[in-house]
């Protein structure tokens, strides 16, 4: 009997998440292009009423993403707990970021979702809706942070002749991290590269979230085939 069988289903969760995200992405209408934080308040709530169904349905998409964040990040938290470290620190730190990466998503998902849910409201509470989606589904990244310096920290620790992620993993969740940082600024622009539709907060950050879940995925796998061969436990 092997004893990850749990984590390698788990594990074939991840397929469905990068399709989730990629059907979310692609059905929500105010991503293509991203709305601007300059849009007009008459413009804002004319894209709700226009675009209802399928803002509806990409959030619906979107919330599972969100919930299907919880199997990868647990995944990383179990091999924290085969790292060689004097404590379980920072596999705690770990598994608290995994509470809030998919909660801020959420939350994002529940006002755009709650702005196309009446669209003959006054158009000024669209417009409130529509900022407090943005801005919280941009802002949100402190968790992801600290989730990639905490993980870089644990491999950096792992001490074993043979770690269980190699180093270049600890030193890509830093440039993870790196990528995600302006977008806690958004808030602080209205136009240009850190506005929620620039360069910095959109594009790098999502490009950098969708590159995290598929780079830990592909070694969370080899880790776990890895353990699979080498690491038997007698019935």
């Amino acid at each position: 009997m092997r004893r990850i069988d749990g984590e390698l289903i788990l594990w074939w969760t991840l397929p469905v998440l990068v399709i989730l995200w990629i059907a979310a992405f692609l059905i929500f209408p105010g991503f293509r292009p991203p709305m601007s934080p300059t849009m007009p308040v008459d413009d804002v709530a004319a894209f709700y009423r226009d675009n209802t169904a399928a803002v509806q349905y990409s959030m619906i998409l979107f919330n599972w993403f969100g919930a299907g964040l919880v199997p990868i990040l647990m995944l990383i938290a179990m091999q924290i707990r085969r790292m060689n470290h004097s404590t379980p620190i920072l596999r705690y730190c770990v598994i608290s970021c995994a509470a809030g990466a998919p909660t801020m998503f959420l939350v994002a998902n529940l006002f755009w979702i709650i702005a196309a849910f009446r669209t003959d409201r006054a158009p000024e509470l669209t417009q409130l809706l529509n900022d407090l989606a943005w801005i919280t589904f941009t802002a949100g990244v402190p968790f992801l942070i600290a989730q990639s310096l905490f993980l870089a920290l644990a491999i950096f620790l792992d001490d074993q002749s043979t770690p269980v992620f190699p180093r270049w993993v600890a030193f890509f969740n830093i440039l993870v991290a790196a990528a995600l940082a302006p977008a806690s600024f958004v808030a602080l622009a209205h136009d240009g590269p850190l506005a929620w539709n620039g360069l910095l907060s959109f594009w790098v950050k999502n490009i950098a979230i969708f590159t995290w879940i598929v780079v830990m995925g592909v070694v969370l796998g080899l880790v776990i085939r890895h353990e699979r061969r080498t690491d038997v436990v007698p019935a």
